[in-house]
């Protein structure tokens, strides 16, 4: 059984905004848009950044997915939520490309000018090689071109830029080349760009046959290396399946885990979450994850279980080999738990 410490970070979600297309790699998977309008649920934050002001230690987040596409009305009440309780990142103060929908230039520059004027200030894509390679990833035609455009007119009008190159067999060839095409937007104090192969999250789950290996980690060009050290920061390397067991066994007793309260609201339970009280909601969702995490095998127990000692496949997270355990534990032992309250919850 997974021992859990206090639970006193509280994350509240919905799923306003749709995509418009599909990533083959896509961290979320499958998608269920809610009814739910942003007004509402922004309500419901409302009453939880209150109740925070009035209880030690715990924090409160939310999110507004999946894109970043919001109408003014949703900027404007964002907005006002965080001049009265400021956040230490302002949800206004970047976005990411993922699905956004078809514009020509001066609609990308109207959109962009809107969200400068509620503070944004960096703007990131995700890249999957260049042209049809990365089209074919992303699921629609064009959408390298729409990224690339973005981009460019986000740092003509002084944004940040920040870009993540997706390292795997089919876009490895094209890497440089995307790299190159990078190299010639405008610069800015605060660019980033950074080198990963795909998570094991989501429908990433299902590209394990795209997956690199330690050879073609070990072998990649030099100029990338500057990418991947930032990716990994304090590691000195992506970690094969294998390494990540070595690893694991090497760390000394893990503490207790503080996982987020992970409220997902939707039309299922809006209306019972806006008649109860945050202390009744905390206190419900705190008894039904510490259930969800009793239901599954501890992380030792998962490598000792599953990990393959002969696996040369790379991931960058340990939380990838993990979700990747749990899979195969749960193909051989069919297990309900509420999947959504844990840090599990995004399955393939």
């Amino acid at each position: 059984m997974r021992e859990l410490g206090e639970l006193k970070h509280i994350f509240l979600n919905a799923k306003l905004f749709p995509c418009a297309h599909s990533c083959k790699y896509c961290l979320i998977g499958e998608r269920k848009l809610t009814a739910v309008t942003p007004a509402r649920f922004l309500a419901l934050v409302e009453r939880f950044l209150q109740w925070e002001k009035s209880v030690d230690g715990v924090t409160v987040a939310y999110v507004l997915n999946y894109t970043f596409n919001y109408d003014t009305d949703t900027l404007e009440r964002i907005e006002r939520l965080q001049s009265l309780y400021p956040r230490a990142y302002s949800p206004l103060s970047g976005v990411t490309l993922g699905g956004m929908p078809w514009r020509d230039d001066a609609g990308l520059a109207e959109w962009l000018v809107e969200r400068k004027r509620f503070g944004l200030k960096t703007v990131h894509a995700s890249l999957a090689g260049v042209g049809n390679v990365h089209d074919y990833w992303n699921g629609r035609k064009g959408n390298f071109d729409l990224i690339m455009r973005t981009l460019q007119i986000a740092g003509d009008l002084g944004l940040a830029l920040g870009a993540r190159l997706f390292v795997a067999k089919s876009t490895l060839p094209h890497l440089e080349a995307l790299n190159e095409g990078l190299e010639r937007l405008p610069k800015h104090e605060g660019d980033w760009r950074y080198a990963l192969p795909f998570f094991y999250f989501g429908w990433g789950a299902r590209q394990e046959a795209e997956r690199i290996d330690e050879d073609t980690r070990d072998a990649l060009p030099a100029w990338m290396e500057p990418l991947v050290a930032r990716a990994t920061r304090a590691e000195p390397r992506w970690r094969s399946e294998r390494e990540w067991i070595d690893f694991l066994r090497a760390q000394p007793p893990a503490p207790p885990e503080q996982p987020h309260l992970n409220v997902s609201v939707g039309d299922d339970n809006v209306e019972a979450l806006e008649n109860a009280s945050c202390d009744e909601i905390v206190a419900d969702y705190a008894r039904r994850t510490r259930a969800a995490y009793a239901a599954v095998p501890t992380l030792e127990e998962l490598c000792a279980r599953y990990g393959d000692k002969t696996s040369v496949k790379v991931y960058p997270l340990q939380r990838c080999v993990e979700t990747k355990w749990l899979d195969q534990h749960l193909a051989q032992n069919p297990t309900y738990f509420e999947r959504r309250l844990t840090h599990f919850q995004i399955a393939g």
